[in-house]
């Protein structure tokens, strides 16, 4: 249990410096999480942030409770929140990827594209084929009507997940808007097969059959 306890206490105050203005016992750590867990699953959002408030006085520059703050705040809509504690756990840990997908989701609730896109950019730099960063890669790209680029992004990550429904759906979609309407009815169609109640192939699929009828 103190290897256990310490690992996690770890996690919490991973700071620059080992210096921490209080320390909480590891029970009261406990109560705090477990409870905020629950409350999480209520979907009462400022409640399980209120009942990590000892932790986070305790370990203001930790970056576990930085980063489960940050989720919290995401969940109850509060993006400005939700960035300023993603940005203390990257403090800690720059190169964190649960992060610095979670800073995307956050671009991606305020439709910036823009951020959305760059935000990935910089992962992949970090995780080539990390699935989270390549997916919104790819949807900014589509967004921004960076056809070429989505395509290959998600051809990419087709060849080491074949039947991912996520790349298959955007290529279909991508290439929809390239106006390559036999492949996207074709990769469509795929991903009709393996989730029949995909919204999008519902979507697409009668549209797609009446283009590719009138070019052929």
């Amino acid at each position: 249990m103190v290897v256990s306890y310490r690992f996690f206490l770890a996690g919490i105050t991973a700071l620059t410096t080992l210096v921490i203005a209080q320390d909480l016992p590891f029970a009261d750590i406990e109560k705090a999480y477990t409870t905020s867990y629950a409350l999480e699953r209520a979907q009462k959002y400022s409640d399980a942030m209120r009942a990590l408030s000892p932790v986070l006085r305790a370990y203001e520059n930790g970056y576990t409770i930085n980063y489960r703050m940050g989720w919290l705040s995401y969940l109850n809509g509060n993006y400005a929140d939700a960035l300023r504690y993603y940005k203390r756990s990257l403090a800690v840990y720059p190169a964190s990827i649960e992060v610095l997908n979670c800073v995307s989701l956050v671009y991606k609730e305020q439709n910036d594209w823009v951020k959305v896109e760059e935000q990935n950019y910089q992962i992949l730099k970090i995780d080539y084929f990390n699935t989270t960063a390549n997916y919104w890669y790819a949807v900014a790209l589509k967004t921004r009507r960076k056809y070429d680029l989505a395509e290959k992004v998600c051809r990419k990550m087709l060849t080491v997940f074949p039947s991912s429904v996520w790349f298959l759906q955007e290529l279909a979609e991508t290439l929809y808007f390239k106006k390559q309407y036999k492949e996207s009815l074709e990769l469509f169609s795929s991903v009709h097969i393996l989730d029949p109640t995909n919204e999008a192939a519902k979507k697409y699929l009668p549209l797609l059959a009446r283009l590719t009828q009138k070019k052929e």
